[in-house]
């Protein structure tokens, strides 16, 4: 396989920004697998441009730091001059294994899939239980949003196939950008799949935001993303579920029956008025944002 993807145009894509300590590895460790590496240096204030020259790989300088997103999309520019068969990305910092690309690259290069994520967690079991709270809510919201199933949505580490590079005409801010990919290559009938991989934490700069902060950040974006793809599914389905469950308790304190034995009929008939009222806003809201996505969608 190794051989293979040296003969076939398999480019990795590695975004840097302030590596200097570990993109000389990345680069070295990942020459013997592919055909060319591409360091997309972003704004980086050390000599990560410079030690990625040395080590051997072609490098882009962006001017200033705009992001993962930003340096992906200009890494992806470039990779399309050499029309690829194949194109890894796999971050600078070291974290990302590169002896796995070929195992990344193999369906791409088989011809089964167009988009091939690197999972953490299909045979992880020592995975913190912080971690797969905060990714279990990403996932579902990501999958959510492309009527996918994925069990790691935020991972970096992916192969993408030539005719996933020309759909890379999507827009997305920051670290969401593995989640905008999904859902992306996903709403346009791309085919994707998951390989095991494996993730190091003990390198220097490991984490540069922080891990809170970066879910909370993504799980609105994709809200909102889900919410304009999907009003009636993330609207409409728990409007429906409140407006059914404030009906049965407005009626039941209307005829002077508690079906919640805590309570007394007064917060009983609160309650019911509120989830009521709560379900038709939700359901109303639905419907509204329904309608102008499919007027967008004809606009465009």
């Amino acid at each position: 396989m190794e051989r293979d993807a040296r003969l076939k145009k398999v480019i990795a894509l590695v975004p840097a920004f302030n590596e200097e300590l570990t993109i000389a590895s990345v680069v070295l460790m990942s020459v013997p697998y592919v055909w060319k590496v591409i360091v997309v240096d972003d704004g980086s204030k050390d000599r990560t441009s410079e030690i990625a020259a040395k080590a051997g790989a072609m490098v882009i300088q962006l001017p200033k730091n705009t992001g993962k997103a930003a340096a992906l999309r200009r890494g992806f520019e470039e990779c399309k001059k050499f029309d690829p068969d194949c194109v890894v990305t796999i971050d600078g910092d070291g974290q990302m294994d590169p002896s796995l690309i070929p195992n990344i690259c193999r369906p791409v290069l088989d011809g089964e899939a167009d988009l091939v994520i690197g999972s953490r967690y299909l045979e992880r079991t020592d995975i913190p239980k912080y971690r797969k709270m905060g990714l279990l809510v990403l996932n579902s919201t990501t999958n959510l949003g492309s009527m996918t199933k994925v069990t790691d949505s935020q991972s970096g580490y992916r192969a993408l196939s030539r005719n996933a590079l020309e759909h890379v005409d999507f827009r997305s801010d920051s670290y969401s950008v593995e989640s905008d990919m999904i859902i992306h290559f996903s709403n346009k009938g791309l085919k994707i799949t998951e390989v095991p991989t494996t993730v190091r934490y003990d390198v220097p700069n490991g984490h540069k935001k922080n891990p809170l902060k970066h879910g909370m950040s993504v799980l609105a974006k994709l809200i909102g993303f889900v919410g304009y793809k999907r009003p009636l599914l993330l609207f409409g389905v728990p409007g429906i579920a409140f407006f059914l469950a404030g009906t049965i308790l407005s009626f039941a304190t209307f005829l002077n029956t508690k079906l919640i034995f805590d309570w007394t009929l007064v917060t009983q008939g609160i309650a019911g008025i509120s989830l009521f009222g709560t379900g038709l806003f939700l359901i109303f809201t639905s419907l509204v944002l329904n309608s102008l996505g499919i007027l967008m969608d004809k606009l465009r």
